[in-house]
Order: C-alpha cells, then sequence, then structure tokens
C-alpha cells in the first residue's frame, strides 16, 4: 500500500459480457481508480448448488484487477441468497413485519438467525479466504452488504429476546423500564415479550 487514500466501489463485472471489462478498465484508469469492492452479489455464482463451488468468474475478475495493478475489497457474497438454498431450505427465507414468511425473490431476504443460513454463509465465506487470502490484488474483505430485511421470526425473537434479558438482566427491571403496568402489559415471563410488529401493538 502507498499512502494514497483508496478510490473506488462496487463492481460487478460478472453481471456483464467479458468484453465490456476491458472498456471498463480503460476507464477506471482514466477515472483514477485504484479499488473494487467485488462479489457482493455472487454466491449463486460462486456456489451453484451445495457443495459445489465454483471460483472460475471470480479468478478472472480478481487476476484482471491484479494485472490493472488494482486492488479488491472481496465481499462474501452472503448479502443474496441463491434460489437452491431458499427452496431447499424455505426457513431461510426471512418473516417481514406483518409476520409473513417471504418466498425466493428479493435481495434482503434471509433470516440472520436462520441455522441453514449461518451454517451455509460461514462455509462460503470460508472457501473464499481460503482461496483468495494470498492473491495480490486482495485488499480487504466485504463482510455481508448494507443492513435491511429485517426478520421477525420465532428465532429472531428468540434472540431479541436473549438480547433483553442481556440489557435488563432481570424482568423486574425490564417492567420497570417499560413501565408495563400500563395497559396490563407486565411480563411473568421472558417468553411473553414479542418483538415490535404489525401484529403487535
Amino acid at each position: 500500500m502507498t499512502g494514497k487514500i483508496p478510490y473506488g466501489g462496487d463492481y460487478n463485472p460478472e453481471q456483464w459480457p467479458q468484453d465490456v471489462w476491458d472498456e471498463d478498465h480503460r476507464l477506471f484508469g482514466r477515472a483514477g481508480i485504484d479499488t473494487l469492492t467485488v462479489g457482493v452479489f455472487s454466491w449463486s455464482l460462486t456456489q451453484p448448488a451445495e457443495g459445489t463451488y465454483d471460483f472460475t468468474v471470480l479468478d478472472r475478475i480478481l487476476d484482471r484487477a491484479a494485472a490493472e495493478d488494482r486492488r479488491v475489497c472481496l465481499a462474501t457474497g452472503t448479502a443474496a441468497l441463491p434460489p437452491w438454498l431458499a427452496r431447499k431450505y424455505p426457513e431461510v427465507n426471512r418473516t417481514d413485519f406483518e409476520g409473513r414468511r417471504h418466498r425466493y425473490g428479493q435481495r434482503h431476504n434471509f433470516c440472520p438467525s436462520s441455522p441453514a443460513y449461518r451454517r451455509l454463509s460461514t462455509a462460503l465465506a470460508g472457501h473464499l479466504a481460503e482461496r483468495y487470502a494470498g492473491h495480490p490484488a486482495l485488499l480487504a474483505w466485504h463482510i455481508n452488504n448494507e443492513y435491511g430485511g429485517v426478520c421477525y421470526c420465532e428465532l429472531c425473537a428468540d434472540a431479541f429476546r436473549d438480547w433483553l434479558r442481556d440489557q435488563y438482566g432481570t424482568l423486574e427491571a425490564l417492567n420497570d423500564a417499560w413501565w408495563t403496568t400500563f395497559w396490563s402489559h407486565r411480563y411473568t415471563d421472558w417468553a411473553e415479550i414479542e418483538p415490535p410488529s404489525a401484529l403487535t401493538e
């Protein structure tokens, strides 16, 4: 690294024919771009099926960046589910504010508490780390992506209750802080607490 502040942004060349990449890099040079965030939405390309990984396109992207003397902020690709994952493990699809379990088809559509999501996203990140840790283009890791797609499933509700337990320590402290005697909302068990949603008040 030099003393220069890295300059660049998100780059999704996998979404374009490879002949477009030549023009991209020519324009990057003219604009002084030296850093590219790549792989943000590449899970379905990198892992077309459970247990099957294909790094062909990511290899080309990182190798090209290195050849052009550019650095890469490599994303884990876990911000958007591949279709096979949502179909095989439907519980990875998030439950929205109105209590509806979503189907596949959105960008922010995973439940962060899903054991299948956690297992498979961790495995993908591990394979990426093993493959690219020493790559000359690698500058940094981009973990997941923008926040969004909050989940309200029971697993997330349980995690919310655990967080409340850590924050307040006792139900008595929570009841006092929340002034739950109002409207007869005083809790006697952590399991009675529901996360705020369209189905609660």
